[in-house]
């Protein structure tokens, strides 16, 4: 080692050059380090959504839900099958067990649900789970003269190609009415004069969709395709179209009739399934944005923004393109906030540094260490094709106290009390760092090999923590690195400089008294007991008094509403509520802006006609919280649609979390069973039940259905007459629904065509005249073949892995844990008394938290355990290594007191902050025992060790108080970007405040505990 120090110093300015690169390459990686909120990851989840119009339920769930169920179920690696059946959409939540490729698992589960042949019509979609399958920017084309139907041209041919041609841009998505399309609505009198049918028509129609290939023609050298039949490219070119349906002559021949004579032929907006609008505008556009895997979600934002501009210069007459959110200025303020607490945090440990040193180029060398191993991070990051995130960078800003401990103890032992000229102050501050420095790697090394079980954590916290710890792990080794080929120069150098001697009587007098008490201590080991004691129940009794979270409040300033109106409401009746809901959100004076999608949700394209989905931006400077923001508007929501089945209120990005791992509420309620109708009845008792215990802040029986539904049965008059179920169904939906006959090519659009027979509307209690056409060209009311019968709500069919169940979910009072809730909730489930062959489980984010909870648990025991054994071999004493150990795991009761103390949920952050402990306290105890054992041997006396741990005081004191307030600004909230890091923040402060107590005078207590023979002989000089 004396060798490699002498080599380094020789080769200072070379060093010197070397670190210069090293800030320039990792200044340059960091702009091409891709940024977002979250790590951009798959998790072990697929969704399947098929869409076929508006098929009955029974239909879907035969035909369609239970094939691919059994598909899907059958796929190895697959541990949990999701579904939903309604009227027209079966949707599939497909979860794989941990450790299974996703990007495999996708594409082997796309090829085993291409197997099942799916309806005429009828179109699937298969999406891995990632963030990026969620828009990251949202816009919307609005006008008060054309509808979202007749906007559909400007977005497809001017809009979705400028956004696509941007480089990061995966998809982009429009939500509104649809496509127009040609509607023939023929004339029934008419039909009935030329004796023709609406089939006969739809039939010469799809006959005439040319043009179709007749064969290649050769002359004057040239080669000729011959195609016959082109088609319409209007709908004035479309009603001359003649057709062989005119009246017979005598010998049998029909004269050619015109399309037009039958009825009208005019384009038009599809049928309204779906709907979006804005506030102040008559029509609207939904234009969602998502961005690539990997991709810069700032730099694409900014581009999207360039476009826009650009394109609105273009827009028709009477449209414009209006913003509604962009949540890279989330991404940009998050990691804003992130990087000015790293910054404070920095310089607050280095004024701590400063007052102990006493010297500002001393303080200045230790935080050297700093921009150097996070350039050699971000460096690391970029090779590994990591991005810049909130986990990264906060794995960063936790690091920073270790970094910065290792400079501390290498310049303070490197310069403290040293004696003589230049040359030997230099070289005694060269052989102290040859002392150190072996400690410091081993201590390293330890620190690092902690944070190894973490790559055992499943679930949504284990894909995002590992980010984070490996952030972590690449800046202790990096520091580590910075710390043995820079960090010996720069304590050479300081030492070389004059220095004044400091007379410290602050550190006297702590010297002092600390030697008293530690020699007391030690001459009475058992007073160790009852701290021990008083510590561990502390932390029990701390521990199951802490509210419990999944992951800490985050205030966004971006709310999403998902809501559903009475069963049976129009797409219009949803869009009216919703209109009601955005109308009232921006009276509060919080709300910038908002936008509304009706008949599909933020999650799925498609959904129920009575469900909404309404996105809520608030203002940059929103005086009151997201949280009291979604209070006040839930209220008033409420009070404005009383009679809604549904109302929620949640911030975007944590739910997103939630959804992607698959877990949709705080607490669920599953009720397994055989039977949906006894599980939907006794769900709804224990709803009720629920709500009144008014234990919950809001209870939702998730019991989606479609309906009412009109039920035609035909009779066996029917039969007689020859009319059979699939002719009266074709009938039937002719005159409400229409048939497909074609496509008209106008331009570069594909407009469907739409035939129906043109009438006055019915209602239920008219459908019983409804015309039905004999095959003898006669017409007969429906009620004279047919029974029609009114339904109420049609159920829509869940099943999970293939068994029928039901759900309630719930959200905790506010200030309320999720273990406490859940606790509540089984007292309920319990007294409900359900039948025996119904069963219940409570699932959600409480599930994840108890998974992880106990999987982090797992982790702290593995990581004491793992600690016991390094600790064994770098002291070559059990007992050293047990005391030690004790010390460390002792800090744990203070990073729980300190979230107590503060009010702060214990969430899964928080768990790893006590396992930052862990990883920073190792360092104290190392400095100690490794420093007892130069001094005495493998075997140190108690006397030797109480020497080391008061030579040890005052780089111990340092380094802790410089990593406890350099957590100080994320504790505190340096914006709302940090929210995420406070419980590990306040963490890390409360453990290791306790910590230095732990290592200084518990652990060598304890060492004297277990060599009691020599416990009474310690004694210090004074």
């Amino acid at each position: 080692m004396k060798r490699y120090l002498d080599f380094l110093w020789e080769n200072r300015f070379s060093i010197i050059l070397a670190t210069l690169f090293l800030l320039a390459a990792g200044w340059f990686a960091l702009q091409g380090l891709p940024e977002s909120v979250f790590p951009n990851v798959d998790f072990p989840r697929v969704t399947v959504l098929v869409n076929d119009g508006s098929l009955p339920v029974k239909f879907m769930e035969v035909e369609i839900t239970r094939p691919l169920e059994a598909l899907a179920k059958g796929q190895p690696g697959v541990r949990l099958v999701r579904s939903q059946t309604g009227n027209g959409l079966t949707k599939l939540n497909v979860y794989f067990n941990p450790g299974v490729n996703p990007q495999t698992a996708y594409l082997m589960l796309q090829a085993r649900l291409s197997q099942v042949r799916l309806p005429v019509g009828a179109q699937m979609r298969v999406t891995r789970m990632a963030p990026y399958t969620y828009p990251f920017a949202e816009y919307a084309l609005v006008s008060n003269q054309q509808d979202s139907s007749a906007m559909m041209p400007t977005f497809a041919f001017q809009v979705r190609p400028a956004l696509l041609a941007i480089p990061g841009v995966y998809q982009v998505q429009s939500t509104g009415r649809g496509w127009p399309q040609v509607h023939i609505d023929l004339n029934p009198v008419r039909l009935a004069q030329y004796h023709l049918t609406a089939q006969q028509v739809i039939d010469t129609l799809r006959r005439a969709q040319g043009p179709f290939f007749s064969g290649v023609l050769h002359a004057y050298h040239q080669q000729f395709i011959v195609a016959t039949t082109p088609r319409p490219v209007d709908t004035a070119h479309l009603a001359t179209l003649t057709l062989p349906l005119g009246p017979a002559n005598a010998e049998g021949i029909r004269a050619p009739l015109a399309l037009g004579a039958l009825g009208r032929v005019q384009v038009g907006p599809p049928p309204l399934l779906t709907d979006a609008a804005v506030p102040g505008y008559r029509h609207a556009l939904i234009i969602d944005v998502l961005s690539q895997s990997r991709a810069n979600d700032v730099n694409v934002a900014r581009a999207v923004q360039s476009r826009l501009a650009a394109l609105r210069t273009h827009l028709p007459p009477g449209v414009q393109l209006v913003p509604i959110y962009d949540l890279s200025h989330l991404i940009s303020s998050s990691l804003r906030d992130v990087w000015i607490a790293l910054g404070l945090g920095s310089l607050i440990a280095w004024l701590v540094v400063f007052a102990f040193l006493g010297r500002f180029d001393g303080a200045l060398a230790t935080l050297v260490v700093v921009p150097l191993a996070l350039a050699a991070t971000f460096l690391v990051l970029h090779t590994l094709g990591y991005g810049l995130n909130i986990m990264t960078l906060g794995g960063l800003t936790a690091a920073i106290g270790a970094l910065v401990d290792h400079a501390i103890v290498v310049i303070e032992r490197g310069i403290h009390g040293l004696h003589g000229d230049r040359t030997t102050r230099r070289r005694q501050a060269l052989r102290r760092a040859a002392e150190i420095l072996p400690l410091m790697t081993l201590a390293t090394l330890t620190s690092c090999l902690i944070f190894l079980p973490l790559i055992f954590l499943s679930g949504t916290l284990g894909l995002l923590f590992r980010h984070m710890a490996l952030a972590i792990v690449i800046a202790l080794l990096t520091s580590q690195i910075v710390a043995l080929l820079v960090t010996p120069v720069l304590a050479a150098w300081l030492a070389g400089r004059p220095q004044q001697k400091r007379r410290n009587g602050a550190e006297r007098w702590l010297r002092r008294h600390f030697s008293r008490w530690l020699i007391f201590g030690m001459r009475r080991p058992w007073w160790a007991t009852p701290v021990v004691l008083l510590l561990a129940v502390a932390g029990w009794l701390t521990l199951t008094t802490l509210p419990t979270a999944f992951l800490p409040h985050w205030d966004e300033g971006v709310i999403s509403v998902p809501f559903r109106t009475p069963v049976g409401s129009s797409v219009a009746e949803t869009t009216r509520v919703g209109r009601d809901f955005m109308r009232v959100a921006l009276e509060n004076p919080n709300v910038a802006r908002a936008s509304l999608m009706v008949g599909r949700g933020f999650q799925f394209l498609h959904a129920p006609a009575n469900k909404g989905a309404i996105a809520i931006v608030l203002k940059s400077n929103h005086a009151q919280s997201t949280e009291t923001v979604m209070h006040t508007l839930r209220a008033q929501f409420r009070q404005t649609a009383p009679n809604l089945l549904s109302l929620t209120l949640h911030q975007t990005m944590i739910v997103r979390l939630g959804n992607l791992s698959g877990a949709h509420a705080p607490l669920v309620v599953y009720l397994f069973g055989s039977d949906s109708a006894t599980l939907r009845t006794q769900g709804a008792r224990l709803a009720a039940a629920l709500r009144q215990s008014h234990a919950f802040e809001s209870v939702n029986f998730k019991s989606p259905s479609a309906g009412p539904e009109l039920e035609i049965t035909p009779s066996p008059l029917a039969a007689i007459y020859g009319i059979t179920p699939p002719v009266l169904a074709s009938q039937v939906k002719e005159r409400f629904w229409g048939r497909q006959a074609g496509f008209l090519l106008h331009g570069e659009q594909i407009l469907p065509i739409r035939v129906s027979l043109a009438g006055h509307d019915f209602t239920p209690r008219e459908m019983d005249t409804l015309p039905i056409r004999l095959p003898d060209g006669s017409f007969t009311p429906l009620a004279s073949i047919a029974g029609v019968h009114v339904q109420g709500a049609v159920p829509f069919v869940t099943h999970q892995n293939l068994v029928p169940d039901a759900y309630v979910w719930l959200q905790p009072k506010p200030g309320e844990g999720l273990a406490q809730a859940a606790a509540k909730a089984r007292v309920v489930v319990a007294n409900l008394h359900l039948p025996t062959n119904v069963t219940s489980l409570l699932g959600g984010y409480y599930r994840q938290q108890s998974q992880s909870f106990q999987q982090m648990a797992l982790i702290l025991g593995g990581a004491l355990a793992l600690l016991l054994i390094l600790l064994g071999f770098q002291f070559s004493s059990q007992r050293a290594a047990i005391s030690a150990l004790l010390a460390i795991a002792l800090a744990a009761p203070g990073a729980l007191l300190a979230l107590l103390l503060l009010g702060i949920d214990l969430d899964s952050t928080a768990f790893l902050g006590v396992l930052l402990v862990f990883a920073i306290a190792v360092n104290n105890v190392i400095l100690i025992f490794a420093r007892a054992r130069q001094l005495g041997g493998p075997q140190p006396r108690p006397a030797v060790v109480a020497l080391a741990a008061r030579q040890r005081l005052r780089p111990i004191l340092m380094t802790m108080l410089a990593d406890v307030f350099g957590f100080l600004p994320l504790a505190i909230g340096i914006g709302h970007g940090t929210d995420l890091l406070k419980p590990l923040a306040v963490a890390v402060m409360g453990g290791l405040l306790l910590s230095v107590f732990m290592s200084l005078w518990l652990a060598p207590v304890i060492y004297s505990a277990l060599t009691a023979k020599a416990a009474r002989q310690v004694s210090l000089p004074g």
